[in-house]
């Protein structure tokens, strides 16, 4: 067994926290897989075994719905606050689950459904390894389900991949959609689009947008799309461009649970957190 040393780990801490607050989660997914991956030794052994950290080495953020994820922003500048303050000999233990439950928190897909045995609405999406089912865990009570509220297969759980969740999450095919948000999550049925309505206006120098008053709408079939923190959404509105002919303006951006209202529409719900590329006209996003 090699235990994690005070330089191995300020080396993995020193990358995390040059990076910018506002780094993608790709980007931290990929810096903290580096570090696993070059004390590989290290984070096969106790503590680090205890929560399987050997299964990152070889994962892809490619591969799993990291670009969904929550940790951005405020969430990373507070993970950041919280590894600056460890060192190995007298806090490795919260160093295990920091980095667990960072690593969780990009790898998973964050969902707000009510849970039918406590009522709280903070669900983790994962998949069983006995059926390949998918299914939701419940974050206060851990109460796990299918993702349609069919029973549990209770078999191990495991991450689930892209390609698990596209089931659920059909791409939103539209050649002229007008004034709208595209909404894509786990929450739309199978051949659905989930097009959500929303007023462009609702803006704030270009960079958040009212996604919602509630916490679910009704897509343009009719399906209801529950909203989940990092949810992608892909905001469309009709505009002029340089020489005066009608286009599609567009941003890509993900959903975040309000905290504090915006003066300009208090009771909003759902934002959509517009990406740092901005707005740009629809010959330039393709």
């Amino acid at each position: 067994m090699r235990r994690l040393m005070k330089t191995q780990w300020h080396d993995l801490r020193d990358q995390l926290l040059k990076l910018d607050d506002n780094a993608e989660p790709e980007r931290i997914f990929s810096t903290l897989v580096a570090g696993f991956r070059k004390y590989r030794a290290q984070f096969s052994s106790k503590p680090f075994s205890h929560r399987r950290f050997a299964q990152y080495f070889s994962m892809k953020a490619a591969d799993y719905p990291v670009a969904q994820s929550g940790m951005r922003d405020d969430a990373f500048r507070h993970f950041k606050t919280r590894i600056g303050q460890y060192e190995v000999k007298t806090d490795l233990d919260s160093i295990v689950v920091t980095l667990h439950d960072a690593i969780e928190q990009l790898l998973v897909v964050h969902v707000e459904q009510c849970c039918p045995v406590c009522g709280q609405s903070d669900a983790y999406m994962y998949k069983t390894v006995g059926t390949g089912q998918l299914v939701l865990e419940c974050q206060d009570c851990f109460h796990v389900q299918g993702c349609a509220g069919e029973p549990y297969d209770q078999s191990r759980v495991t991450y689930a991949r892209n390609d698990d969740i596209s089931a659920l999450d059909p791409v939103a095919t539209c050649a002229r959609a007008g004034d709208g948000v595209a909404a894509n999550g786990p929450q739309a049925a199978p051949g659905r689009t989930a097009r959500i309505r929303v007023d462009f206006g609702d803006m704030l120098e270009y960079n958040l947008v009212v996604l919602s008053r509630r916490d679910e709408e009704t897509d343009s079939c009719g399906a209801p799309v529950s909203f989940y923190r990092g949810m992608p959404v892909a905001i469309f509105d009709e505009d002029t461009d340089e020489q005066g002919n009608l286009d599609d303006l567009i941003a890509d951006g993900h959903a975040e649970p309000v905290t504090v209202p915006p003066p300009w529409c208090p009771d909003a719900t759902w934002l959509c957190r517009i990406d740092k590329n901005g707005i740009r006209h629809a010959s330039e996003a393709r």
